[in-house]
This record gives C-alpha cells, structure tokens and sequence, in this order.
C-alpha cells in the first residue's frame, strides 16, 4: 500500500518500523535550525515514506 498523498501532506505508512511513537503526517516546509537545537534523531523513515516525501516536495518546489 503506497503512502497517501492529502495535496502537500504525506501521511506516513511505515511509522513504527521507524521506531515512531504515533502516525503522523508531513507538510513539505523547507527550514534551516541550528544543529544545537536538535536534541536527538527519533527514527528513520522507510524507502516507500522517503519516495512519497521526494515526490511531493518535487511537486512543491518544481
């Protein structure tokens, strides 16, 4: 089953295979934060979440 694609949000699919707390969804923003601000990495998302990221951050930048 392929990530769902709500417009320029991505629902993620595989969360707990990426050790996840809950299901979320992503909204393509692009912004820079300092490197100390990030307290700690919460997981890694899967090839078929990364692919549906790639393809609607595609589609929002052009």
């Amino acid at each position: 089953m392929p990530a769902y694609d709500f417009g320029d949000v991505v629902l993620v699919q595989d969360w707990q295979a990426a050790n996840l707390l809950r299901s979320f969804a992503i909204k393509p923003v692009i912004a820079t934060i300092e490197q100390s601000l990030v307290i700690r990495g919460l997981g890694q998302l899967s090839s078929r979440d990364q692919s549906a990221l790639r393809k609607t951050f595609a589609t929002v930048i052009g």
